[in-house]
């Protein structure tokens, strides 16, 4: 290793404890003439996610002498959490909750400093709210499922039907592209084909209004924007889209029943790439 080389690694490390919050090193400050320009292009400043998601860290820097800053020379880190990762993109799923002042740090071969900054925020994953226990007439957050252990291709719900194949039961020990969450469900699974589940059991809807209400998530594994119908019987049914790198959210919608109406719940996803909109919770109740 030559000694710019180790000129270059040791100033990035610097850098990396500086920008965490030490206060020792170098007398460059970062930024000054002769410094690289570095650029942050992804997320954008003030973007929000969910605790475990994925985070796309994109950007470069240049310079007068250098020309293009190379990976090796160019390291992220959050106020928060200290260093991530080097080189021009990092996909990081280890942000803690809060927000994050994250900055790329560049170091040319004349040991000089360029920095770009950020801010994103960590959100804690939505939980549906509390209600009186006899308005719900179905509830299921898929922890209990298969002995609280992932499965690909999972058809033992204990109240759903798999009707049409493919769907995955996500979570720790196999695919968890949202991890920190339990199990969830990936309605385009480890197969071709979309998968389509519906009720065990079918219900009995007097009349009212109802609200049929998901802690749902895109696929966050880089596939496509993902769509879904659910239907309640013959009284209820959304179209529902959701792009792929959207974090864990509420998605709450209401109906009326004008009377009485018997018939299941069903999810019925588009598509075939095994990569599907995630499903954490489901819960259909009467509000009135």
């Amino acid at each position: 290793m030559g000694r710019k080389t180790l000129m270059v690694a040791s100033t990035i490390a610097w850098a990396l404890t500086a920008a965490c919050g030490g206060d020792d090193g170098p007398t460059d400050p970062g930024n000054g003439p002769g410094s690289p320009t570095v650029t942050i292009t992804a997320p954008a400043s003030g973007t929000s996610y969910t605790v475990g998601q994925r985070v796309e860290f994109r950007g470069s820097a240049t310079d007068v002498e250098d020309g293009v800053i190379p990976d090796a020379s160019l390291a992220w880190s959050s106020n928060r959490d200290g260093a991530m990762g080097t080189g021009s993109a990092l996909n990081y799923n280890a942000l803690s909750l809060g927000t994050h002042t994250v900055t790329l740090t560049a170091v040319d071969s004349d040991s000089k400093i360029g920095t770009a900054t950020i801010s994103v925020t960590v959100n804690e994953v939505p939980e549906l709210p509390p209600v009186a226990p006899g308005s719900v007439i179905l509830q299921d957050d898929m922890d209990n499922e298969n002995g609280g252990n992932a499965k690909t291709n999972y058809t033992g719900f204990d109240l759903w039907n798999v009707v049409r194949q493919c769907v995955d039961l996500h979570g720790p020990g196999s695919i968890d592209p949202l991890p920190g969450n339990g199990l969830y469900i990936d309605m385009d699974g480890s197969c071709d084909t979309a998968g389509r589940m519906e009720s065990k059991e079918t219900f009995t809807l007097e009349p009212g209004t109802y609200k049929f209400e998901l802690v749902i998530a895109g696929n966050n594994q880089n596939g496509p924007t993902d769509n879904m119908t659910i239907s309640v019987g013959t009284v209820f049914s959304q179209a529902i889209s959701m792009a792929e790198n959207e974090p864990f959210q509420i998605r709450e919608y209401s109906f009326t029943v004008s009377a009485a109406s018997t018939g299941k719940i069903v999810m019925d996803h588009a598509g075939g790439d095994q990569q599907g909109i995630l499903i954490d919770v489901i819960r259909l109740r009467k509000t009135n």
